[in-house]
Parts: C-alpha cells; sequence; structure tokens
C-alpha cells in the first residue's frame, strides 16, 4: 500500500475477471509483469470479494465492459475495493475501469464524476495534462497525443464523498464527433483525474496510454503516484523469424486467460500479437502464423468468421480453448485449457 512506498518491490493487483477485453488488457499484464520493480499478481471479482487486495500495493482494473466489470465485482467486492484505498492502496482504472467507479448508476460511485457519453472507435485525439496533473505524475504539462477507445467522457458531479479528494488532471482538446454521428461532448471532458482517497490514492483514466511507447510515461508516472516506485519497462526486442502468435482480445476474461497470455508473451521464439476484433476485418491475420482463440465472441460476426476461416485455408493455424473451441474452424486445434495451447504452440516454434 502506499504508506509502504519503501518497498523493493510493489505488489500490483491486475484484475483478470469478468469484463476484461481489448488489447489493452494485455499490454497493461506485460507491462506489469516485465517491470522489475513491480510484482505482478492477478485476481478475479471472487477474488476482490475474498480479500486478495489484502497485501497488495495496487489494483489496475483495465478496460473492456465496465458494466460486466461492476456487475461481477458486486457490492461486496466494492465494499472491499474502498477498504482497500481508505487504508493506503491505490488504484489505477483505465477506460471501462475509470467507468467502474463514477458517480453513476449502475456503478461503483466512488468518485465524484459522471459522463457525458463516448465514442465506440479508436481514435488519437490530443489532450492536455495540466499544472497539477503534471505535478502528480511528475510528467511535463501540456499536449499529447494518446489512444481514445470507447471510454467516458468524464465532468465533476456534485455529490460529496466522505474522504474523498479528486481533481482534473488531463483534458480533452478534441471533440468526439464521428463523421457527425456521435453527438456527444468530449472537448473540455476530463481525460485523466487523480487525487486520494482515504489514506488511499486513486486515479481514473479514460484514455489508453498502455498501448503506445510515445504514453508510457503516464504509465509510469501513475505507478509513481499510487506506490511511490519509480518503475521501468525493458524494452521488447523479437527474436528473428519468431513465431507470430494473433490473440483475439475481444473478450480475455479469467486468471487462466491471463495466465496463457503471459506464458505466450514470455516464450522465446513467439511474437505474441494482440488482435483487437475490427483489426480481424482489417487484414490483421495477413501478419500472423498462429491465431489462438480464448472465447468464442468472435462468433457472433459472420465477417470475421470469414476471415479466420480464410486465413485457415490457406495453412495458418487455429489454436482454441475454453469457449473458443467452438469458434474453430475446420482443422482447428481445440485444447483442453490454456496450458495446453501454450504447449502446442510451443511445438510450432522452429
Amino acid at each position: 500500500m502506499f504508506a509502504a512506498i519503501l518497498l523493493a518491490v510493489a505488489k500490483v493487483a491486475v484484475y483478470a475477471g469478468s469484463g476484461a477485453g481489448g488489447s489493452g488488457v494485455v499490454e497493461c499484464l506485460r507491462l506489469v509483469n516485465e517491470s522489475p520493480e513491480l510484482e505482478l499478481h492477478l485476481v478475479d471479482a471472487k477474488g476482490v470479494q475474498s480479500g486478495a487486495l489484502d497485501g497488495m500495493d495496487m489494483l489496475l482494473m483495465p478496460g473492456g465492459s465496465s458494466d460486466r466489470e461492476y456487475k461481477a465485482l458486486g457490492s461486496n467486492g466494492v465494499a472491499r475495493l474502498d477498504a482497500f484505498l481508505r487504508n493506503g492502496g491505490g488504484y489505477l482504472g483505465i477506460c471501462a475501469g475509470c467507468a467502474v467507479v463514477m458517480d453513476e448508476k449502475s456503478r461503483a460511485r466512488m468518485i465524484p464524476w459522471k459522463w457525458s457519453g463516448s465514442v465506440p472507435s479508436t481514435i488519437f485525439p490530443t489532450i492536455q495534462i495540466n499544472e497539477k496533473g503534471s505535478a502528480a505524475l511528475g510528467v511535463k504539462e501540456g499536449p499529447i497525443c494518446v489512444r481514445y477507445h470507447g471510454g467516458p467522457f468524464i465532468w465533476p458531479s456534485t455529490n460529496v464523498f466522505d474522504g474523498v479528494n479528486t481533481e482534473q488532471w488531463a483534458t480533452f482538446d478534441a471533440e468526439g464527433s464521428m463523421n457527425g454521428r456521435h453527438k456527444v461532448k468530449m472537448y473540455g471532458a476530463a481525460a485523466i483525474v487523480g487525487g486520494t482517497y482515504g489514506k488511499g490514492r486513486i486515479i481514473a483514466c479514460t484514455v489508453h496510454p498502455e498501448y503506445n511507447n510515445d504514453t508510457l510515461f503516464i504509465m509510469k508516472g501513475a505507478f509513481k503516484y499510487l506506490t511511490g516506485q519509480d518503475v521501468t519497462f525493458p524494452v521488447r526486442t523479437r527474436t528473428p523469424r519468431a513465431l507470430a502468435v494473433g490473440l483475439i482480445t475481444s473478450d480475455v476474461s479469467g486468471v487462466d486467460v491471463a495466465e496463457t497470455i503471459l506464458a505466450l508473451s514470455s516464450e522465446k521464439g513467439v511474437d505474441l500479437v494482440p488482435i483487437g476484433t475490427d483489426a480481424v476485418n482489417m487484414r490483421a491475420l495477413d501478419h500472423i502464423d498462429v491465431l489462438v482463440l480464448v472465447n468464442d465472441r468472435i462468433a457472433k460476426k459472420s465477417s470475421s468468421v470469414d476471415r479466420i476461416r480464410e486465413f485457415a485455408s490457406r495453412g495458418g493455424k487455429v489454436v482454441g480453448f475454453g469457449s473458443g473451441v467452438k469458434a474453430l474452424p475446420t482443422g482447428g486445434v481445440a485444447c483442453r485449457d490454456g496450458k495446453e495451447a501454450v504447449a502446442i504452440v510451443k511445438g510450432m516454434v522452429k
């Protein structure tokens, strides 16, 4: 927890339960796992409810579905999180993880911020880091272009939360209208808010700084603010002629899925490529050797199913486990679990 900032390694719980989804989850897992100053602990909703945050320094709640994340936590999980923060823990919520703690119906109502909508598209708006954000995160004040995908545009609510003191640290310097179809007010909304929560600290970030090297300084600043720990993210290198393994990230819920992601990401000779659902139809499968399916949500889009079939028909290998077995094309390999899937992929490495 924040009171113990002199620890050599900060213990970071990353939520990998129901609702976690998107390529950002993969990047969050990698960043925490690869930093020598951080110790990764995977948790799901049941873990939070049963006290898995005890002894942790912070919880990282990634993107995905805030509705599913909140429902999975339930009132008991929210109460556990509230107690964790008030006793000195830290919280970093990204995109859906930001929305989970908002002052909205069917959300945790932990901080006095509400949302005015979102844009269900990937865009790269400019946000302005203000003086308060600069001081708190230890970063330069001013504009930065950052990845955005469906996060809430947040504004202060009129409610008061006992012991919670949060401020706007970064503001959208762009509008959220895409081709005139999405009439939502993005310009001027908060992109990052943060502050104290009892004895602990909290950051709600509607954008995705975990994706790109140019915005990782925000992640470093967030870890420093929440744990007191200076962190480094080793540069990733690719083995020449590595096996390119694609993993569709529309829904990567489950500790077993997270463990599979980490195993593939750390395997020598494997280059793990997170693939969003939309990217399947943008020729992303043209650049991989193996595709891993961890669930069958992709099967709900007929166009994506066609792309996977085409990939398999031209010699691409498809491996699936869990409900992902249901989405396998003809010739795909059904596995009992993630460990078997990793073993099969390892067997393909030359």
